[in-house]
């Protein structure tokens, strides 16, 4: 599904915020492990070019990851890549200290939880396989030499990689985290909103109903369901086109949203009917907010025709008549049917007396 796909610059962007996370935790993480190596090297009377070699890893390694990522056609594919590679240097260092366990085991579990947490299993099984063939084979190379031993200085010196990098991580983590939760939550908003009338759509105005029609039952609350329809609709987008139906609908949605209560729900219930559910409130209140609401409606033009006049009609349904939210759907839904058979441009009120009986007041006579 091709009109799915994501927008390349918008891609590019979002892959080199990645890449520059790496950069940053790399670049923490190598001066952070240079430490401990140095000081298992130093006691080991390791050679100048092992240490160069270390230098080389923790100061220009991270620069040099970097650089091949941005300046690559798939960022985030090269910096995959360049988290392995970190996992031979770990593998490396590793068999050169002689599995020294302070620093050596620190090194893995941190090795561990930063491909998990950039890329799962995904990333973290190659870079485990990656770090123990480098380890075999280094350690192969220098005579599989094991030093289980180690000075209170290599200890001092692992503290802060064992501490310092996994808070950093943590924090990165938890960053990324609330990031995600708040990008969630505004797609759940984008999906429950109409992207023209920007009110809730059905799903969750539908949502709103059964919550809305149980605290009602519980006694907490009374409500009322009113059902709009604009009159006439059809021949609004026979006559204009559908933009000017679209501008009409918008209208009568922001002709609603300015009348209503700021606690009242209101929705688009499909095609051109809206819906709200009116919050504390009565017969005689609902039946005066209908007024407004119409009279705000005739008030809307179109731009290609100002003598059109924009009429609605209303049907309303009070919540404690109804034991389900179908019904009460249904009851605003007759009385919206009875002032549309009765001449339009009104409201009716439903007064539900028994199950099987329903009497319908005209909004003329409320």
């Amino acid at each position: 599904m091709p009109w799915l796909s994501t927008d390349d610059e918008h891609l590019r962007i979002r892959s080199l915020r990645f890449v520059r996370r790496m950069f940053l935790m790399r670049q923490l993480g190598t001066f952070l492990c240079f430490l401990p190596i140095l000081s298992v090297l130093l006691e080991q009377a390791a050679s100048d070019l092992t240490l160069l070699l270390l230098t080389v890893n923790a100061f220009l390694w991270p620069a040099t990851a970097y650089m091949a990522s941005v300046k690559s056609r798939d960022l985030v594919k090269v910096e995959q890549i360049s988290l392995t590679v970190d996992t031979i240097w770990g593998g490396i260092w590793m068999a050169i200290m002689g599995i020294s366990p302070i620093p050596s085991l620190i090194i893995l579990a941190i090795q561990i939880s930063d491909r998990y947490s950039a890329g799962g299993w995904k990333q973290l099984r190659p870079a485990l396989l990656a770090f123990f063939l480098a380890f075999v084979i280094t350690w192969a190379i220098c005579g599989y030499p094991v030093r289980l031993t180690f000075s209170a200085q290599t200890v001092w010196l692992t503290i802060p990689l064992a501490t310092v990098y996994l808070v950093a991580l943590s924090i990165l983590s938890r960053h990324l985290t609330v990031r995600l939760r708040n990008k969630t939550r505004e797609l759940e908003r984008v999906a429950l909103l109409d992207p023209r009338l920007h009110i809730p759509n059905r799903r969750l105005f539908e949502q709103r109903l059964a919550s809305t029609l149980l605290q009602t039952q519980r006694g907490t609350i009374s409500a009322y369901l009113i059902l709009l329809d604009v009159d006439d609709f059809k021949q609004v987008n026979d006559n204009y086109g559908h933009e000017a139906g679209d501008f009409l609908l918008a209208e009568v949605s922001d002709a609603l949203r300015d009348v209503i209560s700021s606690k009242d729900v209101p929705a688009r219930f499909g095609g051109d009917e809206l819906a709200v559910i009116v919050y504390d409130s009565n017969e005689r209140a609902v039946a005066q907010l209908a007024r407004l609401v119409i009279a705000r409606v005739e008030r809307i033009r179109l731009p290609s025709d100002e003598v059109y006049r924009c009429t609605i009609s209303m049907g309303i349904a009070a919540a404690k008549a109804a034991s389900s939210t179908s019904e009460w759907l249904r009851n605003a839904d007759h009385a919206l049917y009875d002032i549309k058979r009765n001449g339009k441009n009104g409201f009716s009120i439903s007064r539900k007396v028994a199950k099987a009986k329903r009497t319908v007041e005209p909004g003329t006579e409320a």
